[in-house]
């Protein structure tokens, strides 16, 4: 079992989908550089010793709490300048870990996978493209939203490799938002928006989502807050996790 959550930060864990769809899982070891004994050596040689791995990710508002992202399997490793739960600089073992079968909706490697469900995109449509396209329009909306609380004076932070359930924590005086990105190429407000975020959007009250349309060009910001979230968008389901029933006993 592999945990993954926002409160190894402090350990000086830090877990992210890469864009090639590989996700980096830091290895144990909460001081000192990290070595390849015990959760560490079983990570790399799980496949000689015949076993698998399975993802689970913790969640936010209770860390007790457990979800199921899926089975991965051992790729690679790097060793990697991190800090300890000292702030001291140490080596650290980063696993470059893939997929085995398929994961958990609620992970943010789906989106791109998601994209291209929808077809060819129309000139004012959401514009979903490929994987790389994607991600450039992803940046250039966090940076025009970054922006727009910045020049309103605002502190904006990115949090986005903390996987908190959004990307900028934006503060002003006593004031304080959690701001989810949505990125899209063309004019209409229309995006991809996976169970996990609409979750944190009505749970979270300082939660506010900014979906940026023309990212690339003349961009433009649609602001919509935790109250405004289920009047003023309209969801529509376009993935469904599929699972075999199992036969019913007879009496």
């Amino acid at each position: 079992m592999l945990i993954s959550g926002a409160s190894g930060g402090r350990f000086g864990y830090v877990d992210e989908w890469s864009p090639d769809g590989h996700f980096l899982y830091t290895g144990e070891g909460q001081r000192g550089p990290m070595r390849f004994v015990a959760g560490n050596k079983a990570i790399r040689d799980h496949q000689r010793n015949k076993k698998s791995l399975h993802l689970f990710e913790q969640q936010k508002k209770d860390k007790r709490l457990l979800t199921y992202v899926g089975e991965l399997e051992y790729v690679s490793h790097k060793i990697s300048p991190a800090l300890d739960i000292d702030r001291k600089i140490r080596d650290a073992i980063i696993f470059k870990l893939r997929p085995v079968g398929p994961i958990s909706p609620d992970s943010a490697v789906v989106e791109a996978a998601l994209a291209s469900e929808i077809g060819p995109s129309s000139k004012n449509s959401g514009g979903f493209g490929s994987p790389e396209t994607n991600r450039c329009v992803e940046k250039a909306g966090v940076e025009a939203v970054r922006a727009a609380y910045s020049a309103n004076g605002w502190t904006v932070t990115s949090v986005e490799s903390q996987k908190l359930g959004y990307d900028l924590l934006c503060k002003k005086e006593d004031f304080e938002e959690h701001v989810e990105v949505k990125g899209t190429q063309g004019s209409d407000v229309c995006c991809i928006i996976t169970a996990g975020e609409v979750r944190n959007a009505l749970i979270d009250r300082r939660h506010v989502t900014c979906i940026v349309t023309l990212a690339l060009s003349s961009s433009s910001i649609t602001r919509i807050n935790h109250d405004e979230f289920e009047s003023l968008l309209s969801l529509e389901p376009i993935a469904y996790r599929a699972v075999l029933r199992k036969p019913e006993k007879q009496s």
